[in-house]
């Protein structure tokens, strides 16, 4: 029933967008006008009256807006041939065949009968070409404004691997995609969504390697985004994520083409927008925040060696300031005398409690890695780093904290920056503050039951249909082939199982070996 609701629910809003069309009138004026009238107040937009077609003398109007196009392709592939061609009328059966099949040759050409199709096609980057006494126009894609190049990724760099990262413009995103994968079962689906700001997004999925249920559930997520306006893709992340309110977000983001191709073949879909160097990767699950895309350019020891540093400086991350107050707070007989004293005697004098020196030193890094951020590159890092230095030094001079505190909070720090992924990073910033406030209210008791319920949290969770602990709940030991440990590549022969359900065999055969 609920399939049919939504087929007579398009099928309704086809017929109201069929009854909301502007289809082109008979009167050239009035067309000229209609469009004048939509981009009026517009100092960007250039339009001018030419006769076309030598002999004939045709009126035509051209739309188009500066700084979107480019100036050289217009002049010598739409002005030119447009005036300077010559045939006679009867050669053709109407002017715009004759028009589409021997003038515009060169780009994309698309034939409007509705006005407001050829007024988005005008504001997109395109040139309108109206003709007199024709009931459809023309729009050429001419887009020529300057866009950033393809360079290497900020947020994920890595030694050995892909240097390309995604751009802004989204014909370049795809293009990087099918470089990678040239099969005609790569299939990409536009959705245009924001009702002011009209913003284009693509779904990106190999066929007969993605659920289809998986990829119905993300059409329909983004189909029923209502917004006046997409800026960025974080927007739509939010929008169309399972639980709005946990900490930890049920989908990625990556600027790394390679990243994106590896989920693709791992039956998961990829969502593009157009103005942003991300693309959205669903479903995620809680395993890929030790993953990196350098694991699989390096030998299999040397990615488990870094995939187990990654778990433990995650859990240092998270665990170790509120492990240092509940222990120095509460569980003294845990600490051997000797520690117990050193920290004692390098307390003495001190103004704050404990828990107090911990909390302003991890609010006081926050703060510093923010504005570290926030400042340009060139001048970031060092004051970031100066900054540091400088108020922890100043600080333990003036006996406001301890030698011992500091070290704990650079550890955590730099424990922080091993994690892959920045959703991750996130939410394990602000987990690193409920630790540490259970831990200074009730020791470690408190930091069990806190940890107890982030792990029901996450237990309960579901990225797109897709439990958010697997491999590890439900348990697929396939699976873990690919988790903290990386087998040699040869013996990854099956996808996640979690993903692809039908089509799991990615290889059969390695080294040569003829053996099925």
């Amino acid at each position: 029933m609920s399939k049919l609701f939504r087929n007579n629910k398009k099928k309704l809003k086809e017929i109201d967008e069929s009854k909301n069309t502007n289809m082109f009138s008979k009167d050239f004026v009035e067309n000229i006008d209609y469009i004048k009238n939509k981009l009026s107040k517009c100092c960007d937009v250039e339009y001018r009256p030419i006769k076309i077609i030598n002999g004939l003398g045709i009126n035509a109007y051209i739309f188009l807006i500066n700084g979107m196009v480019d100036p050289t392709f217009v002049s010598e592939n739409i002005l030119k041939p447009l005036i300077k061609f010559e045939f006679e009328k009867d050669e053709v059966a109407s002017i715009h065949e004759g028009v589409y099949n021997h003038l515009l040759t060169v780009g994309s050409v698309d034939i409007e009968k509705d006005l407001d199709s050829l007024v988005m096609k005008i504001i997109s980057g395109g040139i309108g070409i109206l003709i007199e006494n024709e009931s459809v126009a023309f729009s050429v894609e001419a887009i020529g404004w300057k866009e950033r190049a393809v360079e290497e990724t900020a947020s994920e760099t890595v030694i050995k691997g892909m240097k390309a990262g995604f751009v802004e413009n989204i014909r370049t995103n795809t293009s990087l995609v099918r470089r990678m994968i040239k099969n005609p079962k790569l299939k990409i689906e536009k959705i245009t969504k924001g009702r002011i700001t009209n913003t284009e997004i693509n779904i990106a999925y190999i066929e007969g390697v993605v659920l289809e249920d998986l990829l119905e559930e993300v059409r329909q997520r983004i189909e029923r985004v209502d917004i006046d306006g997409i800026i960025n893709l974080g927007m739509l992340q939010e929008m169309i994520d399972d639980s709005t309110f946990s900490l930890f977000s049920t989908s990625y983001t990556t600027e790394r083409p390679d990243r994106a191709c590896s989920c693709l073949l791992e039956g998961r879909v990829v969502v593009l927008m157009d103005n942003s160097p991300f693309v959205l990767i669903a479903p995620s699950v809680i395993t890929q925040f030790i993953q990196s895309a350098e694991d699989y350019s390096t030998k299999y020891l040397t990615a488990s060696f870094a995939r187990i540093l990654r778990v433990v400086a995650l859990n240092i991350n998270l665990l170790l300031p509120g492990l240092y107050v509940a222990i120095f707070s509460y569980h003294h007989e845990m600490i051997p005398n000797k520690l117990l004293k050193a920290v004692a005697d390098a307390r003495e004098k001190l103004p704050f409690p404990i828990f107090l020196e911990m909390f302003m030193l991890v609010f006081a890094f926050e703060i510093l890695r923010e504005a570290g951020v926030r400042l340009p590159r060139a001048v970031g890092q060092a004051v970031s780093i100066v900054g540091a230095l400088v108020i922890g030094q100043a600080a333990v001079s003036a006996k406001l904290v301890s030698p011992p505190s500091i070290i704990v909070v650079a550890l955590t720090a730099i424990c922080s920056f091993t994690i892959p992924i920045t959703e991750a990073t996130n939410a394990y910033r602000l987990l690193t503050f409920i630790v540490l406030f259970a831990g200074g209210i009730l020791g470690i008791p408190g930091i069990i039951a806190v940890s107890l319920i982030i792990l029901v949290n996450i237990s309960q969770l579901r990225s797109f249909g897709v439990p958010y602990l697997s491999p590890i709940s439900p348990l697929s030991l396939s699976d873990w082939k690919d988790f903290i440990i990386r087998v040699p590549i040869q013996f990854m022969k099956k996808r996640p199982t979690q993903t692809a359900k039908s089509n799991k065999i990615r290889q059969r055969w390695w080294k040569g070996s003829d053996k099925k």
